[in-house]
């Protein structure tokens, strides 16, 4: 991760502050792997794309990882804590090397690629339904019914339900279920592990405690945003126990 560091990911915190979640997620992945542009991580899955905010994670704050919900049904609260490594999930029916699957059902084949983060900017503000035939449009390249083309309005349920499925499989990573059981009634239901959110809340904490650290530092000694930012967070600590902050 040879673009990461205090400084670049302040800028890129700040740059995110404004953005849309999913923005967000490309402008860190950006940062930190400053190889690929905004525009290239844009387009890449979004199991890819989660799968390097997990790596993000664990190079950031670490592998283990603490989250809290409500049974559904009790309203008794759970902790959870589990690690990265748990919730990294390998495609049961991968797709090819550059994301394209196909799907042959009920006499239709169909060919497409996975969504990607440009995919669902592109869907964000519309209703569901018009947004799933704009990402049906945008993401399935061929359509056949006995060797006559199709428009990818003109599926059926069960065939758009089957692609569905077969997005999933080839992108698991995409949508992350965690099995849960309430200790209090014993209740079993999945709750879906938003990778993005989740390091977004710490990303987000992490900025504003380093900020309020630098102007401790520098109200004390006069030093630079600069200086105390590229100071390891163990020295920034010390110096603070010194000045009582």
């Amino acid at each position: 991760m040879p673009g990461l560091n205090a400084a670049t990911l302040l800028a890129a915190w700040e740059r995110a502050l404004s953005q849309n979640p999913v923005q967000r997620a490309l402008t860190l992945l950006a940062a930190a792997w400053p190889d690929k542009s905004v525009d290239q991580w844009a387009n890449v899955s979004i199991g890819e794309r989660d799968g390097y905010l997990l790596r993000l994670r664990d190079e950031v704050f670490g592998s283990e990882l603490e989250a809290t919900t409500v049974c559904p049904v009790c309203g008794e609260r759970l902790q959870l804590a589990f690690s990265t490594q748990a919730i990294r999930v390998e495609a049961q029916q991968p797709s090819s090397g550059d994301g394209r699957f196909r799907v042959e059902a009920s006499g239709y084949e169909v060919s497409g690629r996975l969504p990607t983060s440009a995919d669902l900017m592109e869907i964000a503000n519309r209703p569901d339904s018009a947004g799933r035939e704009v990402l049906l449009r945008r993401c399935l390249t061929a359509l056949r019914s006995d060797g006559e083309v199709v428009d990818p309005a003109a599926l059926p349920d069960e065939i758009v339900k089957t692609v569905i499925e077969r997005m999933a499989q080839a992108d698991p990573q995409a949508e992350v279920q965690i099995a849960l059981a309430c200790p209090a009634c014993s209740h079993r239901w999945s709750m879906v592990f938003d990778i993005l959110s989740y390091i977004w809340s710490e990303i987000d904490d992490w900025a504003q405690r380093l900020l309020m650290e630098v102007h401790a530092l520098a109200s004390a000694y006069g030093w630079s945003e600069r200086d105390i930012v590229a100071m390891s967070a163990r020295r920034r600590r010390l110096y603070l126990e010194m000045v009582g902050a």
